[in-house]
């Protein structure tokens, strides 16, 4: 049986006895601005872990993803070499919730292929909870929050701005963005705009083809302050174009088990910024209207409505139509309203929401989800108390569910005798209601230690694709079947966290453990494959089984001697299917990150860096196509140097490079290792002004 005590950890942590000093007395400590600062508020019971400028400035041309993985516990999951999803202690997809500029990101994220469709510049800061906080921002949340604030006006300038403007080396990348912001009399602004335009990546050996990206994308704010009255206006858009590598759309079943077996394309591919079919093309837009009035001292109300658009088109290579009619054509419509109101430490809200799925006529095809209406109904409160040496968490939320579907589907059940299938129409109805509820409790031990330990119970519904999938997901290139019986998700998260802080060093441990009750998740079906005329494809089924899934974060940042500055993590999750007492497929598997730092001022320095990441052993053999790759370890360096140029004026220079010695390697997490090898060495040249 493949568990052993885990909850050990937990049980150790409470022989820690009480301090003596006041817990609102306490300052968590920053080590150093170039690092990324954790859990060092004790003000709440979460773990949260915040970015900081300097890595935020380090970070600039990466999407989210990739910007996400300076903290411990942060993996991607990747559809080739242009498409990253966020993976939180081993859960991703609608269990990790975004919460951008106040408001749920709603968009087809059950899609493996569906990057967040958010421009990481807009962002001030960014931070991640890793505790399953469904009470606050509603179901789905089981493996935590990713959370973006937008930039805010200076309160002393009518106007300052920032340019930005990037050349990466692999795909030959150039990135620009601008933005300015202000404040005039009560009222504010803030606007960002940015591209970028990407050819092929580059593995060690080879290009991969069709892997360009173009980009575009802006977000504007206006506020307005009026005695106790604040109101807000936010519009944003994002538009990208896509290449889905064309090694892995497969004529037959005999090449796709070749071109497994091989483990890389067998065509040679040129570098260009052409994209062709396969491909994407996603159009999200969000508007947000947001009132705050504050009735006193301790009381506060707001409101506020958002709606957004998604607009994804997938691409696929046709025989009769042209390449250039899309293959999937969904238009999700999101409206949102939340009432908030605080008193103190409680607060009280309501919320509701009207979301709608339309595929567009003229694909040719039979949609992968059918067309829904989903209406969402939620009410929560929450209160913290503050006593001694603790800072109490209390929260309870009810949400209810409807999900309306209609839509043609084949009948796989029902051949005729020539083969052929024959369609229905799919009409049905469902409904799903649950509470969550969190706990947790920060305790301060002495001037220098903290513990924190919550535990969280969160439910999720099943998503339409794991519902009614049933055809080709374009950006995978798999074959997905879906289960019209699925039940909702409930789990349930216990995180404690023991942190550290002195003047030159700082070290925080997130341990956790989650129990998920009909955990819902794709099986590979090794043994057999779905041909189509449009190819022959993976087949993945979702099934439903308990869960289990645990495992460690540890962070280590220390001031060593003449301004060396040295930092660690460590992350491991272990995902287990407690029904079956097998493991689960597509965990990420244990790494360590250490980076050395040499530091002349803020924002100049010299950095370098190594990872290593260990093979997934926590596999069942025989049970993916392929088993999961050698462990590999990737060096990279940085080079950063900042000087004022004039009063207010700052320019900042930075050159990095990634997979510094052009290592090629798979990762466990990439949905296309199957077929190639991940991006080769990236040298970046990052220029920022300041104005």
């Amino acid at each position: 049986m493949k568990k052993f005590g885990i909850f050990l950890y937990f049980f150790l942590l409470s022989f820690l006895s009480f301090g003596q000093e006041d817990i609102e007395g306490y300052i968590g400590r920053y080590i150093d601005s170039v690092e990324v600062i954790g859990n060092s508020d004790t003000r709440h019971t979460l773990s949260s872990h915040l970015l900081s400028k300097e890595r935020r400035a380090a970070s600039y041309g990466k999407n989210l993803a990739e910007v996400l993985t300076d903290i411990a516990g942060v993996n991607i999951l990747r559809t080739g070499s242009n498409i990253a999803k966020p993976v939180l202690n081993g859960l991703y997809g609608s269990r990790l919730l975004i919460v951008n500029n106040g408001v749920r990101h709603e968009s087809q994220q059950w899609g493996l292929d569906h990057a967040p469709e958010i421009d990481p510049f807009s962002a001030q800061s960014i931070t991640v909870i890793k505790n399953a906080d469904a009470v606050r921002y509603g179901p789905d949340a089981l493996a935590g929050v990713i959370v973006l604030v937008p930039d805010t006006a200076d309160s002393d300038r009518i106007f300052s701005g920032r340019i930005n403007s990037i050349f990466q080396s692999n795909g030959k990348a150039y990135t620009l963005h601008t933005g300015a912001k202000g404040t005039y009399k009560g009222f504010s602004y803030h606007v960002d705009i940015s591209g970028t335009k990407s050819g092929n990546a580059k593995t060690a050996d080879y290009y991969l083809g069709n892997t360009g990206v173009n980009e575009l994308n802006y977000s504007m704010r206006l506020r307005y302050r009026h005695h106790a009255h604040t109101f807000a206006i936010s519009h944003s858009r994002f538009a990208t174009e896509l290449g889905v590598f064309i090694g892995a759309h497969i004529g037959s079943k005999t090449d796709i088990l070749a071109r497994i077996a091989h483990g890389r394309p067998y065509d040679d591919y040129a570098f260009s910024y052409l994209i062709d079919a396969p491909k994407q093309k996603v159009l999200h837009e969000t508007s947000i209207l947001n009132w705050q009035y504050q009735l006193s001292d301790r009381q506060k109300v707001e409101a506020t409505y958002s709606l957004q658009r998604n607009h994804r088109k997938e691409f696929d290579l046709r025989r009769v139509q042209s390449d250039d009619t899309p293959m999937a054509d969904m238009v999700l419509t999101t409206q949102n309203m939340e009432i908030l109101y605080q008193i103190a430490q409680t607060k009280l809200g309501i919320s509701g929401t009207l979301q709608v799925n339309n595929n567009v006529p003229g694909t040719g095809t039979t949609p992968i989800i059918p067309n829904f209406d989903n209406h969402t109904f939620g009410a929560f409160a929450t209160h913290k108390l503050s006593w001694h040496n603790n800072v109490t968490e209390l929260g309870l939320r009810y949400d209810y569910k409807y999900f309306d579907v209609a839509g043609y589907r084949y009948n796989y059940r029902e051949p005729n005798s020539d083969g052929s299938l024959n369609q229905y129409l799919l009409q049905d109805q469902k409904h799903f209601n649950n509470l969550s509820g969190m706990i947790g409790n920060t305790l301060k031990i002495t001037k220098n230690w903290y513990w924190k330990s919550n535990i969280g119970l969160a439910w999720r519904a099943p998503s339409a694709n794991e519902l009614y999938s049933d055809g080709i997901h374009h950006g995978t290139g798999t074959y997905e079947v879906g289960n019209p019986n699925m039940k909702s998700e409930k789990g349930i998260k216990w995180v404690n966290t023991i942190h550290f802080a002195r003047e030159r060093i700082e070290a925080n441990a997130d341990l956790f453990a989650q129990r998920i009750f009909d955990y819902i998740y794709a099986q590979p079906h090794p043994d057999s494959v779905r041909q189509t005329i449009r190819g022959t494809f993976p087949l993945f089924q979702y099934v439903q089984q308990d869960a289990l899934l645990y495992g460690y974060d540890i962070h280590i940042s220390a001031n060593l001697a003449n301004r060396w500055v040295y930092t660690a993590g460590v992350s491991s999750v272990i995902g287990i299917n407690s029904t079956e007492d097998t493991y689960l497929p597509f965990i990420p598997s244990d790494r360590i990150n250490q980076g050395i730092a040499y530091r002349w001022g803020e924002g100049t320095y010299i950095k370098l860096d190594h990872a290593y990441v260990a093979r997934q052993k926590h596999y069942e053999d025989g049970s993916d196509y392929a088993a999961p790759p050698p462990a590999y370890q990737l060096w990279g360096a940085t080079a950063s140097y900042s000087f004022a140029v004039h009063d207010r004026q700052q320019l900042h220079i930075l050159v990095d490079a990634d997979n510094l010695f052009n290592a090629a390697y798979k990762d466990y997490m990439d949905r296309f290792r199957y077929y190639a090898h991940a991006r080769g060495r990236n040298i970046s040249i990052k220029l920022n002004y300041t104005f």
